[in-house]
């Protein structure tokens, strides 16, 4: 009687193939401590030096990193709504996080950060600008506004509203995808004027406040902080969420110029 037959070299290799990638899995899983998963912020573009130092001084202490992803408020909560994945979303304005938290993908929201709207002008303010009126005149051949849809632009559409200069000034308007592209034409003395927010103007070298807009102007500047349901179970996303609120990050935030919210 013939003994059991012995799988053939072929059969082998074929097995092998098939448990190599469970392997793999298996070996990841055990190489990847609980609670060190990435984190990932959509965070309005205005936050983006603060958040930057925030997420280095958290990945020393923590062993997580941070991915940040900077942009307009408006189209990064319209990538959440689509689906894009996201842990943290940290807007310019609370109409966005409402939107999210109409749609269901809200955990948690608690108001962060405040802001304030200024006239931003290229160093030296070559064309004499010290009032939202001094717009007006001839030597402001271009004023830099975020998009429409922008919160930096709807503040700066307001304002202009409240002073009596929105029709003035509609043939001078350029508008930036962002309140830092806003930033960028005046840096690059593309644009007279702009219309920014108090920390833009800290962040650069390149201009100056030429004047800063009562709040009462504009609907208050507001940073809602979103904890996204996609991080229900993402441990390192919970823990960024808390650091983003503790007093450490809240003195660099104010190093950066931002205020306790409205």
């Amino acid at each position: 009687m013939s003994g059991p037959s012995i799988p053939s070299s072929a059969f082998l290799r074929r097995v092998l193939r098939a448990l190599l990638p469970a392997c793999a899995l298996v070996v990841s899983c055990r190489e990847q401590p609980a609670g060190s998963r990435p984190v990932t912020v959509f965070a309005a573009a205005s936050t983006k030096d603060a958040l930057e130092e925030i997420a280095e001084i958290f990945r020393k202490q923590q062993g997580i990193e941070v991915k940040l992803s900077p942009g307009a408020s408006n189209a990064l909560a319209t990538q959440i709504i689509e689906g894009a994945p996201a842990d943290i979303f940290l807007s310019a304005s609370v109409e966005w996080a409402d939107s999210l938290k109409s749609k269901g993908l809200v955990l948690e929201a608690r108001n962060l950060l405040g802001n304030s709207l200024v006239i931003a002008v290229p160093r030296g303010n070559p064309a004499g600008v010290k009032s939202p009126e001094d717009l007006r005149a001839d030597a402001v051949k271009k004023l830099a506004l975020a998009g429409e849809k922008v919160p930096a632009g709807k503040y700066a559409e307001q304002a202009l509203r409240s002073a009596g200069l929105d029709e003035a000034l509609k043939t001078k308007i350029v508008r930036g995808q962002d309140v830092r592209m806003t930033l960028a034409f005046v840096e690059r003395g593309e644009a007279e004027a702009g219309i920014v927010y108090a920390t833009d103007v800290k962040i650069s070298r390149e201009v100056e406040t030429a004047c800063r807009f009562d709040p009462g102007t504009h609907d208050p500047i507001v940073y809602p902080l979103v904890l996204l349901e996609t991080a229900e179970k993402n441990e390192s996303a919970r823990k960024f969420h808390a650091f983003l609120q503790a007093a450490g990050a809240r003195a660099i935030f104010e190093r950066h110029g931002f205020t306790p919210p409205d």
